[in-house]
């Protein structure tokens, strides 16, 4: 009768995967709508119950020791078990409720799911989103979002994809920046102005776009580019679906430089029979759907040019003389 007794909360499982999950107690705290003293409080309360040290504190946030990543893969099977419970039992006609989190690229998210999400809200008042600008589809897989939208499907994991378009891709500017500049006739003249942005990071990874020399301006993310280009300072490789919204912008060369892509819808195979996740899933596929024409214009290219469209532009770089 002298010892502690330590009592183990199958619970607290859910305040430790998001520590894992999102590195911090804040970020984790913030997730699942509590304070980080909460957090704080329920991962010591799980070590002292497990008698083991899960998380070693480093300035970069918290990072899992071997008992904690032993106990990740354990807890991920306990929160498939729970998922799986409430797909099977819960009533198919109840209230939509509960947070789904979604990864989305930012122009994506900001240009079209925001204010549509937002709707979706309205209708289920029960329903909490979470709409993140993120870009990496393994966020899936380590279960930091419920459902990503992305450009591209993971080989490895347990993930459920499902195509929702394709969408083109170009080079644009303002109509005032093309009155400032000799005309752009070739990629020649593009690459003479020495102040390109570029999306390389994002979108042209592969070495489709390969802009050389380096450029001044880069971003990861394309809604800064966007306001880059709307202003007048730049020219960049923009989704047409963010840059047609825009009267002021004008295609380059849109039958030399023209790229078909593709998004996805992403959930992992434990959350695909959730009402909330199905429901909000289901929900931006028709979305789409309903929106085809702004993410794939007939007019975003030369129909004379229509077997070009898509081919990948490599840029060399220049021969330095001996």
């Amino acid at each position: 009768m002298g010892h502690r007794y330590r009592r183990f909360e199958w619970d607290d499982l859910r305040f430790f995967l998001g520590v894992y999950r999102h590195k911090t107690v804040s970020a984790a705290g913030q997730h699942l709508g509590v304070d980080h003293a909460t957090v704080s409080r329920r991962i010591a309360r799980l070590e002292h119950a497990l008698n083991t040290k899960l998380f070693e504190h480093r300035p970069t946030g918290f990072v899992p020791t071997a008992a904690g990543t032993r106990l990740r893969r354990l807890a991920e099977v306990v929160e498939a078990s729970i998922n799986a419970c409430e797909a099977e039992l819960s009533d198919a006609d109840s209230a939509v409720e509960g947070v789904v989190r979604i990864g989305a690229p930012d122009c994506f998210a900001a240009c079209f799911l925001g204010a549509r999400l937002a709707a979706l809200c309205k209708i289920h008042p029960k329903l909490h989103i979470d709409l993140l600008t993120i870009t990496s589809a393994s966020s899936v897989s380590q279960r930091e979002v419920d459902i990503f939208v992305g450009s591209s499907v993971p080989i490895e994991g347990r993930i459920i994809s499902r195509k929702l378009t394709n969408y083109h891709a170009g080079l644009f500017a303002s109509q005032n920046y093309l009155e400032r500049r000799p005309p752009i006739r070739s990629l020649s003249d593009i690459l003479s102005d020495g102040y390109i942005c570029d999306v390389d990071a994002m979108h042209f990874h592969q070495s489709e776009f390969a802009l050389v020399p380096p450029v001044q301006f880069r971003s990861a993310n394309v809604l800064p580019l966007l306001q880059a280009v709307k202003e007048g300072e730049a020219i960049a490789v923009l989704p047409s679906y963010v840059a047609y919204r825009d009267e002021a912008l004008v295609p380059v060369l849109p039958a030399q430089i023209n790229f078909r892509r593709s998004l996805y819808v992403l959930l992992h195979e434990d959350n695909k029979n959730l009402t909330r996740v199905r429901t909000v899933s289901d929900f931006i596929f028709g979305e789409v759907q309903k929106n085809r024409s702004i993410f794939f214009p007939e007019t975003s290219f030369d129909p004379s040019e229509r077997g070009r469209a898509g081919e990948p532009i490599f840029i060399s770089p220049p021969v330095e003389p001996l």
